[in-house]
């Protein structure tokens, strides 16, 4: 067995009024720290949910970058095949894969624009930046 320690954890965090409560349930948290953190970053910016009804969502997108995530619904996937495939959770891949927080925040929103994650070491964010920066510029 492997051990592992939290070198920072958030404790006083909440998604109320930002995630619907059935998701918050369900979701990893790594999924409600994007969700949260992209819809207050969109409030914060003045795009509330009018602003963005009046806009074509088709040119609405999501980018994501992240090392990992989905870690524990891969794991409660694994440990389920040990006592059965018919145990394991039909949508564990699609949960565990860094994609999925722009897909969960598109789908909420209503989103059909560009979507995808960007997952490069040390350069995620830097690689993030410059690739938003081109969508914007090429429209």
């Amino acid at each position: 067995s492997l051990t592992s320690d939290n070198s920072g954890e958030i404790k006083s965090f909440s998604t109320d009024g930002w995630v619907a409560p059935k998701l918050s349930e369900r979701a990893e948290k790594f999924m409600l720290f994007m969700l949260t953190a992209r819809k207050k970053t969109l409030s914060d910016g003045g795009i509330s949910e009018e602003v963005m009804n009046e806009q074509d969502k088709t040119r609405f997108g999501a980018l994501t970058g992240s090392g990992m995530g989905g870690m524990k619904v891969f794991n409660d996937a694994i440990e389920a095949l040990r006592i059965s495939y018919k145990k394991m959770n039909l949508l564990c891949l699609r949960f565990a894969t860094t994609s999925m927080g722009s897909a969960m925040l598109a789908i909420d929103l209503g989103w059909m624009g560009t979507n995808y994650s960007i997952s490069t070491a040390c350069a995620t964010s830097s690689f993030c930046i410059l690739n938003a920066e081109n969508h914007i510029i090429r429209g």
